[in-house]
């Protein structure tokens, strides 16, 4: 099994009140608990950067998967919405939902409309994120194609 390591360095100062940083090879930011549930709301926080992963890997390999599958001049668009709710007395996230927009020109409709439920699937099970949250977190997608007028 080939290893790759992802390396982050957090810190934090005080109470949940407080307002930490972390910082990765790129990655540069602060981090507090959500305004919405009771903290600072500066910078992002664990939640969003949860749902963050989650998209950004399926949208990477959604566009692996359609290059692979001879798709081309294809754009994504992607809103993912991550559900958290309070189970037994504890936060945790329930579902992430995909809504990619994938446009592709017209003559590439029947095809793609075709193959379009097993490309879907495919990109989900080559994402990271899905498969280390799969059977912990549901993940939906719900797609929306549009097309390119040649």
């Amino acid at each position: 099994m080939k290893a790759h390591d992802f390396k982050v360095q957090t810190t934090w100062q005080g109470g949940r009140d407080a307002v930490g940083e972390v910082q990765g090879d790129v990655l540069q930011e602060s981090i507090s608990i959500p305004s919405g549930l009771g903290g600072q709301g500066v910078g992002t926080n664990p939640d969003e950067m949860l749902v963050s992963a989650a998209s950004s890997c399926y949208i990477i390999s959604l566009a692996a998967v359609l290059e692979r599958a001879h798709f081309e001049d294809v754009e994504i668009a992607q809103t993912s919405i991550g559900t958290a709710v309070l189970d037994q007395g504890k936060f945790k996230m329930k579902s992430i939902t995909h809504y990619p927009t994938i446009t592709i020109h017209e003559d590439d409709a029947t095809r793609l409309n075709r193959q379009l439920s097993k490309l879907l699937k495919l990109a989900d099970q080559n994402c990271m994120i899905s498969n280390s949250i799969r059977g912990n977190v549901a993940i939906d997608i719900e797609p929306n194609i549009q097309y390119l007028e040649d």
